[in-house]
C-alpha cells in the first residue's frame, strides 16, 4: 500500500470513526415502544362525586362539570345497568368516596390513551393531594385491578399499577381476598 493510499484509509476511518460516535444510542430511560411521550396536561379540579371506584365527576376551574374515568385501574361495577352490582363493588366506591369526594386533586392525561371514552368521560389519572397517583394507590389497596384497554398502547403508569396490584394479590386481601378471590 502507498504512502498516499494508507493516507486515504487512515483519514476514510477517522470520518467513518467520526460518524459512528455520533450515532450512539440515545438514553432511552423513561421512553417504552421506541417513542418518546409528549409532557402531559394537566389540571386542578375538585372532585364533587364518586360515581364508582374508577368513575368521578369534577369541577374544572373554568367551572365545568366533567365525568372522569381514571386511567390504568377497573373496579367492580356497582353503577352499570343491567349488570349486578359486583363483588367488592361497593366497598371499592367507599374507598374512591374516602380518598376523592370532595378533595381537589390534579388530573393528567396519559398521551398513550385516548382523550375521551365511547362513554364520552375524561380519560385522566387523578393525582392525590399528598401526590400519590390513585390508580396505583387503589390497586395496592385491593380496590381496583390493573387494566390496560389497548395492548398497543399501554398506560405509561401500567407497570407500575400492575405492580401494586401485585403486591395486593399476594397479600389476599380486599378484591383478592373472600369472598371474591379476584373474581367479579
Amino acid at each position: 500500500m502507498t504512502r498516499r493510499t494508507r493516507t486515504v484509509v487512515a483519514a476514510g476511518a477517522a470520518v467513518c470513526a467520526t460518524v459512528l460516535v455520533g450515532c450512539q444510542p440515545a438514553d432511552r430511560s423513561g421512553e417504552t415502544f421506541g417513542w418518546v411521550d409528549p409532557p402531559p396536561t394537566v389540571q386542578d379540579v375538585t372532585v364533587t362525586r364518586v360515581i364508582d371506584g374508577d368513575t368521578v365527576e369534577v369541577d374544572t376551574a373554568e367551572g365545568v362539570t366533567r365525568r372522569v374515568r381514571v386511567v390504568g385501574i377497573d373496579t367492580p361495577e356497582t353503577q352499570r345497568p343491567d349488570t349486578p352490582v359486583q363483588c367488592w363493588g361497593p366497598e371499592a366506591t367507599t374507598f374512591a368516596r374516602e380518598l376523592l369526594d370532595g378533595q381537589r386533586v390534579t388530573m393528567r392525561d396519559d398521551p398513550r390513551v385516548d382523550i375521551v371514552d365511547d362513554y364520552g368521560r375524561w380519560l385522566q389519572y387523578l393525582v392525590l393531594p399528598d401526590g400519590r397517583e390513585y390508580s396505583i394507590v387503589a390497586a395496592e389497596a385491593s380496590a381496583a385491578r390493573a387494566y390496560v384497554y389497548d395492548d398497543t398502547r399501554p398506560p405509561q403508569l401500567a407497570g407500575e399499577i400492575a405492580a401494586a396490584q401485585d403486591r395486593a394479590e399476594a397479600a389476599g386481601l380486599g378484591l383478592w381476598g373472600p369472598p371474591c378471590h379476584g373474581g367479579l
